[in-house]
């Protein structure tokens, strides 16, 4: 954007304009420009003055990973519960290690709000043999003193003795 320096301090003259070229508008030559009309007559766009943004969009809270997002929200589709833990076996190791807490607080949760039956009960007990054995894997060795953190600091489900001790 070209124009009179006075008018580029008053950021209403600039933000108002469109961020693309309209369709209707043709193609300039290389080096030609055209004058903006409405309200911010004066200024001018180069046509070969242009730049392009890409952005990448991730959740540092959530995962993208389907099968781990819908067990971590198990809540809202508790219908999809059973497929869901089963679905976490393949979930890609980093990815699970990646949100471990979350992942050991819902596995948790859902033993917890079904102690009265033992439907869950199998799963959620493979779901946690899945995760001690990432654990345990020489690529995720570190991660060893997140979960004896967790065990020693976090862990509440006292419930969940019962069914992981039997």
């Amino acid at each position: 954007l070209q124009g009179d320096s006075r008018k580029l301090e008053d950021t209403g003259a600039y933000l108002a304009l469109p961020s693309t070229r309209s369709p209707s508008e043709p193609k300039l030559l290389s080096g030609s420009s055209f004058r903006v009309s409405g309200t911010a007559s004066g200024l001018t766009v180069s046509a070969r003055d242009s730049f392009q943004i890409s952005t990448l969009i991730c959740s540092t809270k959530l995962t993208q990973n389907v099968n781990l997002l819908g067990l971590l929200k198990w809540r809202a589709k508790p219908s999809l519960l059973a497929g869901n833990l089963q679905k976490l076996m393949n979930v890609d190791g980093g990815e699970v290690i990646k949100f471990l807490q979350d992942t050991l607080d819902a596995l948790f949760s859902i033993m917890m709000e079904n102690s009265d039956t033992d439907v869950y009960d199998t799963l959620v007990f493979d779901a946690l043999v899945f995760i001690v054995g990432l654990v345990a894997d020489r690529k995720f060795q570190h991660f060893n003193a997140v979960l004896e953190a967790y065990i020693r600091q976090h862990f509440s489900a006292t419930l969940a003795y019962k069914c992981v001790r039997s």
